[in-house]
């Protein structure tokens, strides 16, 4: 069942006050496991969140790898501009979207790099996913801002990745251990993506020379398609912690992920041409149904979900807590920004670069 306990965050001795960090609530769960995301809210109508931040920066840093996630809730965050100054806490511009996997647009032409949260029929859902983790370089840490909340659902389900993988079948989990992950990708504007949207270039040569560096395999079939394919681990360790964590995009780039949207069953079949993407194992076998609903279960299992407030900030350690998107109506922007970039062994930002 899924936990909706930022709804109703009782005034109790769930709630208490750092002297250290002074002008805020911290609350947290009671049960004692499920303690993310971290609440920290103003104690003052529309707190200074910036300046609570530079000045609280070591505290936070230690409570997002405890945690994985950070709601900051009460503070004075109501437009873009308030979102950036708060960015700017962190001395790092906002990574660019390299190597996309669903189309993104800029918020405002005045700041680069914050963008609207995917562009997706508000009437499906996204399933979870850790941002980027299909590609060789990915941001640490995302940042999702709510400007202004969904009249109904449209939350952003969180779950933890460390207890993502102990719920994997133990057979599942070491299969994954010793081949990797495979992955697919059909690139066609009328299916999911154009390698022109993906690659942000026009230029068949500069995809070519990006894939080469990146160690994937691209075939262009005509003008406007492409076909690629990369492996890479699907477990991860903690730059900080050095724990375990189950970093991929298996579940979401999944063929059965498609067809569950379309609403087919796992007997179905779907021809190759027919799916934007799919996962297999790292040696190139098939990922079975059963297997893949093992691992939705497990996501399902940890799953902690919430209804967004205007102003709300969700700071997540994208490798330690993996997000999604639940369906909703009415208008919904929350603005997102991804920091602190990290690469496999041998690659760089760079490696992306058109």
């Amino acid at each position: 069942m899924e936990s909706n306990f930022l709804d109703n965050i009782p005034s109790g001795p769930a709630t208490t006050i750092d002297t250290a960090i002074s002008g805020v609530n911290r609350s947290y769960l009671n049960d004692g496991t499920r303690l993310m995301p971290l609440v920290i809210s103003s104690l003052q109508p529309k707190g200074d969140l910036v300046s609570w931040m530079n000045a609280n920066k070591e505290v936070f840093e230690t409570d997002l790898v405890k945690h994985g996630g950070i709601l900051f809730r009460g503070f004075k965050i109501s437009t873009s501009l308030d979102f950036k100054e708060f960015m700017n806490c962190f001395n790092t511009d906002p990574l660019p979207y390299l190597f996309r996997s669903s189309p993104r647009k800029e918020l405002s032409s005045d700041i680069r790099n914050i963008y609207l949260s995917t562009t997706y029929p508000q009437e499906r859902p996204i399933n979870m996913h850790n941002e980027t983790s299909y590609s060789r370089v990915w941001g640490r840490k995302i940042v999702f801002c709510c400007l202004v909340p969904a009249e109904k659902g449209g939350e952003t389900p969180l779950a933890d990745s460390r207890l993502v993988l102990s719920d994997i079948p133990p057979e599942l989990l070491t299969r994954f251990r010793e081949t990797g992950v495979k992955y697919r990708r059909n690139l066609s504007e009328g299916l999911g993506m154009p390698w022109q949207e993906v690659f942000q270039t026009t230029d068949k040569e500069v995809v070519l020379g990006i894939c080469k560096r990146n160690d994937i395999t691209c075939v262009f079939k005509g003008r406007n398609d492409a076909v690629i394919e990369w492996v890479k681990p699907a477990v991860y360790c903690h730059p900080v912690s050095g724990e375990e964590l189950w970093f991929n995009h298996v579940l979401f780039f999944n063929k059965y992920a498609r067809y569950e949207e379309v609403g087919l069953d796992g007997d179905s079949y779907l021809p190759e041409d027919y799916l934007s993407s799919d996962t297999f194992f790292g040696d190139g076998s098939d990922i079975s149904y059963n297997q893949y609903r093992s691992i939705w279960e497990a996501y399902e299992k940890n799953k902690v979900v919430f209804s967004y407030q205007q102003g709300d900030i969700i700071f997540l350690d994208n490798m330690l807590t993996s997000h999604g998107r639940n369906p909703y109506s009415g208008e919904r922007v929350i603005a997102t920004a991804i920091i602190e970039a990290m690469y496999d062994d041998g690659y760089s930002a760079v490696s992306f670069s058109v």
